[in-house]
């Protein structure tokens, strides 16, 4: 399996292909959904007009309607824009033992998932929710739901090899595994609970503990291999330290 960043690469230029939008139209495209974005996460939803991303990227609305219809479906550009940032950064290569790819995965992930733009894009989402229920949905599927199928397709190529243990459902380990690598981290920065200040660090043991977790109850003898030699003793010390 190869890097999704690799593969979203290779597969976006066929795809513009195919639909007979010109390579200048997508990049006058993106930009408009990129300026537009900008304009959203910074004022909400509601106080953005059309008048005003026309003013920032330029053009007139025969050109914002001709490439999105209206304002929602322009927001709905922006949410797929959004949660495709997060999903190409996931790096699923087979590189390295067990181990490390799950660190890499989980790094990749986490490192943009929780940067400062897509956090006020999670605010914006879940605030206009009730209001713009198609947009919730949309942010869902595009988002999580493809954050998971990417996960557990990368757990499932490891259990058809041996590495993770087969009798789970790679669908429910790609859920723990996103969760536990988010759930309480999410909740801090949307509730402005946490600070910049210990944000690297805080993402790097959030990481360590979650991979350690994972692989300790979902490894097999042979996925753990090929592990740093650290990595055995850590687990094995903490039903002692636990007694």
């Amino acid at each position: 399996m190869e890097s999704l960043r690799k593969s979203a690469t290779r597969t976006a230029p066929a795809k513009a292909r195919g639909s007979g939008v010109s390579p200048r139209t997508a990049v006058k495209r993106e930009k408009i959904v990129r300026s537009a974005a900008k304009l959203f996460l910074e004022r909400g939803y509601e106080a953005v007009s059309i008048n005003e991303i026309i003013a920032v990227v330029g053009g007139s609305k025969e050109t914002i309607y001709s490439n999105f219809g209206n304002k929602a479906k322009l927001f709905e550009a922006v949410v797929q824009q959004l949660c495709s940032d997060v999903t190409i950064n996931i790096d699923t290569r087979p590189i390295g033992s067990l181990e490390e790819q799950a660190t890499r995965v989980a790094q990749s992930f986490v490192s943009i998932v929780l940067t400062p733009q897509i956090i006020s894009f999670h605010r914006l989402v879940t605030s206009i929710g009730r209001e713009f229920p198609a947009a919730g949905r949309l942010f869902y599927q595009t988002g999580p739901e493809t954050v998971y199928r990417i996960f557990a397709e990368w757990i499932a190529l490891h259990q058809k090899a041996g590495n993770i243990r087969a009798d789970k459902d790679p669908r429910r380990l790609a859920i723990l595994f996103h969760d536990m690598l988010i759930g309480e981290q999410i909740l801090s920065w949307l509730t402005s609970a946490s600070t910049q200040k210990d944000r690297a660090a805080r993402i790097q043991q959030t990481v360590e503990t979650a991979v350690s977790v994972f692989l300790g109850g979902c490894a097999t003898e042979a996925g753990l291999e090929g592990a740093p030699r650290r990595t055995a003793p850590r687990r094995k010390a903490i039903p002692a330290n636990a007694g």
